[in-house]
């Protein structure tokens, strides 16, 4: 696995392979990253259920100011913590996602990539997420092609979906009024 685009490209990223580890697959990020292209140079970029970190990787080899990735595997932390060495501007919190949603970051979060196992009561979890997250952020959730996420959380609305296969992202904003 390796970045694939920006100042990094070509950086060898490291996972181990196993069950719970299921990393983003590059046709998801080239995707995600050209539909972001325009806002994801100079963000606070949230990777939440980072796994390798190749997503906030790749947001800081195409601009990103700072990352904030999280995840609640000590594998996960560790991979995290050697893929970022040397990277940029980079904060790393061990955390599962419903704790983290006291932080007080998620208010200076720009870009948001949330990539939950997928048995995961994703409904529940994002009517919290988007309650307390940057009212400007732009948040992508990827998930798996059976589960069926709400179009409107909040002042958040579902603005684009695309499908891979297996894999669907759904785009959130909070669109002008």
């Amino acid at each position: 696995m390796r970045v694939i685009a920006g100042n990094l490209k070509y950086k060898k990223l490291y996972y181990k392979r196993n069950r719970k580890l299921r990393p983003t697959r590059n046709i998801v990020k080239k995707s995600f990253f050209d539909t972001i292209k325009g806002i994801v140079e100079n963000s606070v970029f949230l990777d939440l259920f980072a796994g390798s970190g190749s997503v906030g990787i790749e947001a800081l080899s195409r601009g990103a100011k700072k990352v904030i990735f999280v995840d609640s595997s000590k594998e996960s932390i560790s991979l995290i913590t050697y893929n970022t060495k040397n990277v940029g501007n980079v904060e790393i919190v061990k955390s599962d996602a419903e704790r983290f949603l006291d932080s007080r970051v998620l208010k200076t979060v720009d870009i948001a990539y949330i990539d939950p196992p997928y048995r995961f009561d994703f409904n529940s979890f994002l009517d919290s997420f988007f309650s307390k997250v940057n009212k400007t952020a732009i948040v992508c959730i990827e998930h798996g092609k059976n589960v069926q996420l709400k179009d409107k959380f909040g002042k958040f609305r579902k603005l684009k979906n695309r499908v891979f296969g297996k894999n669907t992202l759904d785009y959130y904003g909070v669109e002008d009024e």
